[in-house]
């Protein structure tokens, strides 16, 4: 009986539930763990902006990284490979380093507001290979429109070129015509009433800037910033991308 006793009391033991770890320990076991998971988001978010993120993620971004990390005033490529005599005509490398302001560096992420709903969206294309490359070039509105704002705001916003932004948030049309009055010819000039040239059909990111004011007979001698090119030159280097793109090989 007394072995039955002994046996009956190990295997209530053995059936009896573990003793929990003492409150406090608990607590630093979950504070460790909070701390690493914050470590962990912080550190990928910190990744998130910086350039490299994009092309690491999203493999047709590497031309644009390349246009972006290029010496500014020397020969170098555009985001389609052509040849580009001065990389200042392309704002991506002109905007990376820039006494315009006080930041050391411009990154992506300061032009290219990341959205939630657009960043889901470009990831299902990512990942079910829905998408074109090289990428359609879109225009300023198309670039904004994600947030719900005008095309130039894309220009004018906070830490930017807000010194052209009007009381309606948008670009001051008065105020663009006076930053460049002082040229011999004024690019800016707004002489055509009903003609509303949206900034980004000039200045490009990732390809040579556009003079298109060469667009019409009268202008065809104008003298151009380094690098720039004609519009006809422009709408040569746009037709040329758009017949080489193509889906990517799944």
């Amino acid at each position: 009986m007394v072995e039955n006793k002994i046996e009956t009391g190990e295997a209530a033991e053995a059936a009896s539930p573990r003793k929990k770890a003492p409150r406090g320990r608990r607590l630093a076991i979950v504070g460790i763990a909070a701390v690493l998971v914050a470590a962990v988001g912080i550190g990928f978010w910190e990744w998130h902006e910086t350039p490299g993120f994009c092309a690491s993620i999203c493999h047709n971004m590497d031309p644009y990284l390349e246009t972006y990390l290029q010496e500014e005033g020397v020969a170098g490529v555009d985001k389609y490979g052509n040849a580009v005599s001065d990389t200042t005509a392309l704002l991506s490398t002109r905007h990376r380093e820039t006494n315009a302001t006080g930041k050391p560096e411009i990154r992506c992420m300061a032009c290219h507001h990341p959205v939630i709903k657009q960043q889901i969206s470009e990831a299902v294309q990512q990942t079910t290979g829905g998408y074109e490359f090289p990428q359609t070039e879109p225009t300023l509105g198309q670039l904004t429109a994600w947030e719900g704002t005008e095309g130039t705001q894309f220009c004018v916003n906070s830490g930017c070129h807000s010194y052209l932004r009007g009381s309606d948030g948008l670009v001051d049309r008065k105020k663009l015509e006076e930053s460049t009055s002082w040229m011999d010819f004024n690019p800016h000039a707004q002489h055509h009433e009903n003609l509303k040239v949206e900034c980004g059909e000039c200045h490009k990111g990732h390809r040579a800037s556009v003079m298109m004011c060469t667009g019409c007979h009268q202008h065809e001698g104008v003298s151009m910033p380094s690098g720039w090119v004609t519009k006809a030159e422009g709408d040569r280097i746009l037709a040329d991308a758009k017949a080489n793109t193509h889906a990517p090989l799944s």
